[in-house]
């Protein structure tokens, strides 16, 4: 079932829409500037199941009489829609919403609204039965949330975690003696570990779709990344989804293809797309990095690859790099998995010319493309001789003894010469070079853009 948000004209936002595919059970990170957003969507989603969100979480006056927020399902049935009041000064809704709906999700909103701030008397009017319940050592030991937190914490400091069952709530406390049976409540706890447990209750009630904001805030960097995998792991077993807002670096760098989006205003318009982490952060921090690399052997070879994907739109950032020589391109790309100089073999490909094809050398080498001619510069010398339809009409005088050589001095000279009125560029050589093998080329380009682009 897939589930679409539409916010219209609240607060600065003039339009905005999410989808979130519920049957992926799958990890969803938005990460964006401040005030782009992703706290107002955070609240429109809390607000289909606790319908005064707004009210007590937001300034007054965000709302117009153009104001919206609808909500849809693909399963037939009828959309929510809240709609501006006059008589609340905010949106509301006139509809029944199901009691299966207002379960289908829960929000966790950040400072100062969230429930992992907002704990420290929430369990004491527990703390009598809990009591009475410890003191003749009525509870269990839950083993699979100890291997969460220990996961994610690292270390063995939560293995004296117990819990007990109240109606129909679990509450969790810590064991400090066992004599004594001094115990810590979870409420007791820090932000993040009381945020991690109240998180393993959502999974464990199976509600389908999760929303945090600011999932980073109250957790250092190690906790981020370990957090990330065990979501990971999570959202498979118990068939859940979870979104999630974040600003830093150190999580982001752990999603996966997939996982991480982007939230970017063009004017009032927000807008949600699928983006790579070095596109983030070069544009949230202004870092530099690479998502790919192409290794080649030559600086004409390194221009014509460049040319070929130019005016397309490439997903993940990417850099060109010529080495010099087809065997020291793969004596880095072979290094690379031991130095990790440019990340992750799969992120790194390697591009010969043709007739470095069937090379023994290349025997068990992954991410090789090679291009439909033996070179480019051998392909010209050919063109030149050999082809009528030579564009390039003026002759051309050009030096060297070996056809390598006649090769190399005739690109050069092509460049130094007027044709049609004006010097021939390398976009002149390489547009003909396409006529020459059509289908080669192409097949060349898609490799090169199935590299630097998210598989469709």
């Amino acid at each position: 079932m897939k589930f679409t948000v539409t916010l219209k004209e609240v607060q600065h936002i003039s339009n905005l829409t999410v989808e979130v595919d519920l049957t992926k059970n799958k990890i969803i990170c938005i990460a964006g500037k401040n005030s782009v957003g992703k706290t107002t969507l955070v609240r429109a989603i809390r607000n289909l199941s606790i319908n005064n969100t707004f009210q007590e979480t937001a300034a007054p006056y965000i709302f117009n009489r153009d104001s919206s927020i609808t909500y849809s399902f693909d399963d037939g049935r009828e959309p929510i829609v809240f709609s501006y009041s006059k008589f609340v000064n905010s949106i509301d809704t006139k509809q029944n919403i199901p009691s299966d709906i207002r379960g289908l999700i829960t929000v966790e909103l950040p400072i100062p609204h969230g429930e992992r701030f907002n704990h420290f008397q929430r369990l004491a009017g527990m703390d009598e039965q809990l009591r009475a319940r410890i003191s003749v050592g009525d509870y269990n030991t839950p083993n699979d949330l100890i291997i969460f937190l220990n996961s994610i914490y690292g270390g063995n400091r939560f293995d004296s975690l117990k819990e007990i069952l109240i109606g129909r709530e679990l509450y969790y406390f810590i064991i400090k003696d066992d004599e004594q049976r001094y115990y810590i409540r979870e409420d007791y706890l820090s932000s993040g570990e009381y945020f991690l447990i109240n998180l393993y209750k959502q999974f464990r009630k199976r509600t389908k779709l999760i929303v945090v904001d600011e999932i980073d805030i109250s957790l250092d960097a190690s906790a981020q990344v370990k957090l990330v995998e065990m979501l990971r792991e999570y959202c498979q077993r118990y068939q859940v989804n979870i979104l999630f807002t974040t600003h830093s670096l150190a999580l982001i760098k752990t999603l996966l293809e997939g996982e991480l989006y982007y939230a970017e205003a063009e004017e009032l318009e927000v807008k949600i797309f699928q983006r790579s982490y070095n596109y983030i952060k070069s544009i949230m921090y202004g870092f530099k990095g690479w998502d790919r690399y192409i290794l080649t052997e030559d600086e004409c070879l390194q221009d014509y690859i460049e040319y070929l994907v130019s005016n397309e739109t490439c997903f993940y950032k990417f850099q060109v790099i010529y080495i010099g020589g087809a065997t020291q391109v793969i004596d880095l790309k072979n290094r690379n998995i031991e130095m990790n100089c440019f990340g992750e073999q799969q992120h790194v490909l390697a591009v010969l010319d043709g007739d470095q094809v069937g090379k023994g050398y290349l025997s068990d080498i992954d991410n090789v493309v090679f291009l439909p001619f033996d070179n480019i510069e051998m392909e010209i010398f050919r063109a030149y001789n050999e082809s009528p339809e030579f564009p390039f009409l003026k002759p051309i005088e050009f030096h060297g003894g070996s056809d390598s050589k006649r090769a190399k001095s005739l690109f050069k000279m092509l460049l130094r010469t007027q044709y049609d009125g004006r010097n021939i560029t390398f976009g002149d050589i390489y547009s003909y070079l396409e006529t020459r093998s059509e289908d080669g080329v192409r097949l060349f380009k898609n490799e090169l853009l199935t590299f630097l682009n998210v598989p469709k």
